[in-house]
């Protein structure tokens, strides 16, 4: 049964704050965690998943051959600290833990590493082993969880260890990011009707497709979700007194179960073909996000995920919430994007979000994490290990 975690999971907590990862400088702590984790017991390897950068493998207990029943993952990278005073010096405060990562999402791997050190102390005999993986790069380009397939990573069941506030996240929207090439031509500014204005072009097609009817559908037990589309940052021009011949828009395009990136994108072309533009003016599509080079998330994109809420693991989930909460965990589906998309679209596992913080504080100046609700995680996390895994 499960147990009061020991220190453990606040200064767990802590350590790893005290480590700075951020996106592509993981080695760190990935080193730190290798360590702890084999010094539990664990059978842990690394994986290069972009040069010089490692993806961390740890699994304990049961038939080291067998499938795990239950595979944790988390992300050791972390968003720069930006305006953070003394971002990687752990602090606590009012019943808080203050530092970049704290929520997003050093707590979440903290307390699976607690919850792993109190099962070995319990000396429980394990019929399937229980895994966690690190990854690198989930802020950035999603090199690690792009690499799981690549690992021959297996389990019966996936968690992903991002905050949530001890809610129970059975799914997720995908992201389409694309870019709208506007060409035009360019003239003096005091002579506009010698050009074609690209931004002028711009704004029209904007209108058109932000006027798009999108997706909706009915998820069980959670109600209507429908996709979205936001126009994030438009670029065009050289200067004022210039008929400006190009405009770029970036359009952030979330896609509910069902829906595809190449559909997404489709979709924007067929309305683009629509637009009966001015001779001179061509206007293109494609995926593409100012802050992605690499081609094969480009390629991939990052797809929607859905967890069936009949599948019997959720009761179990459930029931280890419930064991240390009292009550029933609160199921949602989030407009966010998670990871949980390669544990259910690469992996093919059943998979849910469940792990402790307000994600609302991910990349803020003023990140911090709730004590309590840390350590009643790391209990949840370990009642769910030894359900799963017996």
């Amino acid at each position: 049964m499960g147990k009061q975690t020991s220190m453990n999971v606040v200064e767990e907590a802590k350590r790893l704050i005290a480590i700075p990862s951020v996106t592509g400088n993981e080695g760190d702590i990935a080193r730190f965690l290798e360590g702890e984790l084999r010094g539990l017991g664990c059978a842990t390897r690394f994986f290069e998943a972009g040069p010089g950068r490692f993806n961390l493998y740890a699994q304990f207990g049961g038939n080291p051959s067998a499938k795990p029943g239950i595979l944790f993952h988390g992300h050791m990278d972390t968003v720069a600290p930006h305006g953070m005073d003394e971002p990687f010096l752990p602090r606590e405060e009012e019943g808080q833990i203050h530092g970049r990562g704290s929520v997003d999402q050093k707590g979440g791997i903290a307390a699976v590493v607690s919850a792993l050190r109190d099962l070995a102390a319990s000396g429980l005999k394990l019929a399937k082993p229980v895994a966690l993986v690190c990854v690198i790069d989930e802020e950035s380009e999603h090199r690690g969880s792009m690499a799981l397939k690549e690992m021959g990573i297996e389990a019966e069941f996936g968690v992903i260890t991002e905050p949530t506030g001890l809610k129970l996240g059975i799914g997720c929207k995908g992201t389409a990011p694309i870019l709208v090439h506007v060409k035009g031509k360019a003239a003096h500014g005091c002579r506009p009707w010698l050009g074609e204005n690209a931004v002028l072009a711009g704004m029209d097609i904007a209108r058109l497709l932000m006027g798009v009817e999108l997706p909706a559908r009915e998820l069980p037990g959670i109600g209507r979700v429908k996709g979205s589309l936001n126009l994030g940052k438009m670029d065009g021009g050289r200067a004022y007194n210039i008929v400006a011949d190009t405009c770029d828009l970036w359009f952030d395009r979330r896609l509910i179960p069902g829906e595809t990136q190449a559909g997404a994108l489709e979709q924007f072309k067929a309305t683009i073909a629509s637009y009966a533009a001015r001779p001179g003016v061509t206007i293109s599509a494609e995926i593409a996000r100012p802050d992605w080079n690499w081609e094969p998330i480009k390629r991939r994109g990052l797809l929607p995920a859905l967890t069936d809420t009949q599948d019997e693991t959720i009761g179990l989930l459930k029931q280890a919430h419930s064991s240390v909460l009292g009550e029933d965990p609160v199921l949602f589906f989030t407009d966010g994007y998670q990871e949980m998309d390669f544990l259910v679209n690469d992996l093919g596992m059943n998979a849910v979000q469940y792990g402790p913080g307000d994600s609302s504080l991910c990349h803020t100046d003023n990140e911090h994490l709730d004590i309590g609700q840390l350590e009643r995680c790391a209990r949840v996390y370990l009642r769910m290990m030894e359900l799963l895994c017996r």
